[in-house]
């Protein structure tokens, strides 16, 4: 249930999530202090986090979907609503910064589930 994204540079994607974010033109995603994203939306606030990570052989980033603590399962609304919001993010303001994005259906590195 990740999110992978090719990109020629992932590492100048990622910073340009975060400075989206911080500047608050990334559609209510909110950026924890250890780099996690969750939507921002009041029903989905902290209801699980996307852990970004960089493969650089491979010119991916990726985010894998972490479950909240106290949770013991990710529901498919959760899922769906996680993974279409920051998909959409992705399309709205970073078109030209990467090639393709795939959500995965299943258990993939690096989830955290």
């Amino acid at each position: 249930m990740a999110i992978i994204i090719h990109t020629d540079d992932p590492d100048l994607l990622l910073g340009k999530i975060y400075e989206a974010i911080d500047n608050k033109k990334a559609d209510k995603w909110v950026s924890t202090t250890d780099g996690d994203l969750t939507y921002g939306a009041l029903l989905w606030k902290n209801e699980a986090f996307f852990k970004p990570q960089i493969w650089v052989d491979d010119k991916q980033l990726r985010f894998g979907l972490m479950k909240r603590k106290d949770r013991k399962h990710i529901s498919s609304k959760l899922y769906t609503t996680f993974h279409a919001k920051l998909v959409e993010m992705l399309l709205a303001h970073f078109d030209r910064d990467f090639r393709n994005v795939t959500a995965t259906a299943a258990r993939t590195e690096p989830d955290q589930f």
